[in-house]
């Protein structure tokens, strides 16, 4: 049995503290993680576009000029100094409701990523604790079946059989922006699972495992203690790229009329509301809210690329070789400039 590999004597007074100590280096030393981040040109781009979407998300309706259903006289007008990204066909300025609709769209993609989270790893670790035994084989098959339907074509049916309900936890009623945050979390659920699987199936053969276990560890102490902390780095990578993909079926849902409902505003209803507007030149009720989608989604792939060369050890690898044969390739190009200046001058 792997048991008796454990050591004996010298070695049992080091184990298991000793061994989850050394298993655990890499997560103390994330905390300068934002530092290498900072770093690098492409790291601080995305690290400063999360700041500017999340300080949009928190303060931005603050600075809003105009209510969010405010009427105006003009409708239909272009961008001009009273009215910065112009009005819609009422009359209500772009500007505010672009500042409100961020806050929605952001905060969905939030929820429903922390809800798919939670809920994934908690799964994932639970199977990949009890691997081959009836446990896993519940929790990945039902996966499965949520991984069988397209994203986009599971969330609009989920939100468009439920919504047509009046939902509520006692007297809090459930609100659209709460329900198609829910969809989208469930449906990511078996993202978050098979990432969570695989880290434990792969962290139960390490040393610091097998001696927690020695020692009499239980299975909860084991799962939290020791192994969670060990796993995040690949659950925090999909994390982001997870928000990009959250705040994208919420804006396709909201298009689509199944998510946040008038007089409410995210990106996705704002273009819902200008499709018909475009072809009398009305350019900029689809304009920003197209270029903020656009934005968040790179900016939270550009971040989750970076974090993965900095947390994955093998990607890490390949990012600084892809670094190593840039900077070559350029001292190749100064070179071969500089002599043909010289032959030039010869």
């Amino acid at each position: 049995m792997r048991m008796t590999q454990v050591p004996a004597a010298p070695a049992v007074d080091q184990a298991p503290g000793a061994l989850v100590a050394a298993a655990s280096v890499h997560r103390v030393g994330e905390v300068g993680l934002l530092r290498r981040l900072a770093s690098r040109r492409l790291s601080l781009l995305s690290l400063v576009g999360v700041a500017f979407f999340l300080l949009l998300a928190l303060i931005g309706p603050f600075f809003a000029p105009h209510g969010l259903g405010e009427l105006g006289d003009d409708a239909l007008a272009p961008p001009s100094v009273d009215h910065w990204m112009g009005t819609d066909s009422v009359g209500r300025d772009v500007f505010s409701r672009f500042l409100y609709g961020s806050r929605i769209s952001i905060l969905v993609g939030f929820v429903a990523v922390l809800v798919a989270m939670a809920l994934g790893t908690l799964l994932g670790m639970l199977a990949g604790m009890r691997s081959g035994k009836a446990r896993d084989s519940i929790i990945m098959r039902l996966m499965d079946v949520i991984l069988a339907f397209p994203l986009l074509v599971l969330v609009p049916v989920i939100t468009g059989v439920i919504g047509q309900r009046d939902l509520s936890l006692g007297p809090i009623p459930i609100g659209p922006e709460a329900l198609v945050s829910a969809a989208i979390g469930v449906v990511l659920i078996p993202v978050f699972a098979r990432i969570a699987r695989a880290s434990v199936l792969a962290e139960m053969r390490e040393d610091y495992v097998l001696a927690v276990r020695s020692f009499g560890g239980r299975g909860r102490d084991v799962l939290f203690r020791n192994l969670l902390p060990n796993i995040a780095a690949p659950l925090v990578v999909q994390a982001a790229f997870g928000l990009a993909m959250a705040v994208t079926v919420e804006a396709a849902v909201s298009f689509l009329g199944l998510g946040v409902q008038p007089p409410g505003a995210s990106w996705g209803t704002m273009l819902a509301d200008a499709r018909q507007y475009v072809t009398l030149g009305a350019w900029w009720l689809v304009l920003f809210p197209s270029v903020a989608i656009a934005l968040f989604v790179l900016v939270f792939n550009l971040l989750g690329d970076q974090l993965r060369d900095e947390l994955d050890p093998r990607a890490r690898t390949a990012a600084a070789g892809r670094r190593r044969r840039s900077r070559g390739k350029a001292s190749e190009e100064r070179s071969q400039v500089e002599e043909d200046d010289t032959d030039e001058h010869a």
